[in-house]
């Protein structure tokens, strides 16, 4: 019983910080105030986490946890290296869509999303270079089949990511009014035109 409400009281507070971070960013939060937007006392707070630093790595480690497993899974089932390459870039896109408080935490960090070089934690390194790396693979194979123009993977992995990534600021920038479907196709439409043989 008592692990189960330390879970409850967990959960709660990384939903709170999650909100938290993308109003003020990192640096713009207090932990008073997730305590008070997840509903608990600030010794519950403490008992869940030691400070700030834990509960914005734990916001990351729950979130890219979820991202790395459906984006993965979805990638490793697929037939075709266009269809890791599709799904891999669609599964990324709806993620961020469908956790626009994460998407705006990650883009209050003011880091380039080229480079792990100012990412905070190791989880978003683990992460962007995990990504990375099945990105590179996808690429790679798709050259290989000639599907995709010769170039180099890594760059062409690299350019894929900083495409979508443009793509999400912009619904951000829009009030996110446009739906998942019309924001995946238009970003596969982009992907077609500069790789697609």
């Amino acid at each position: 019983m008592l692990q189960a409400r330390r879970e409850l009281y967990r959960s709660a507070l990384v939903e709170a910080a999650e909100v938290e971070f993308a109003a003020a960013g990192y640096d713009g939060v207090k932990v008073q105030s997730i305590a008070r937007r997840a509903g608990v006392s600030l010794a519950t707070f403490y008992a869940a986490f030691p400070g700030k630093w834990e509960v914005f790595r734990a916001v990351q480690e729950d979130r890219l946890a979820i991202l790395m497993r459906e984006v993965g899974s979805a990638v490793i089932a697929a037939r075709t290296s266009f269809d890791r390459l599709r799904l891999g870039i669609e599964g990324y896109l709806r993620f961020h869509i469908e956790h626009p408080n994460f998407l705006k935490m990650q883009l209050r960090e003011h880091v380039p999303w080229g480079t792990t070089d100012e990412l905070r934690t190791p989880e978003q390194t683990r992460a962007w270079e995990a990504g990375l790396q099945m990105l590179i693979a996808a690429f790679r194979s798709g050259m290989g089949e000639g599907l995709l123009e010769p170039d180099d993977p890594e760059l062409c992995a690299r350019t894929a990511t900083a495409m979508s990534q443009v793509r999400l600021v912009r619904w951000i920038d829009r009030g996110m009014v446009d739906d998942a479907e019309s924001v995946v196709g238009a970003a596969m439409r982009q992907f077609v035109r500069t790789f697609v043989r």
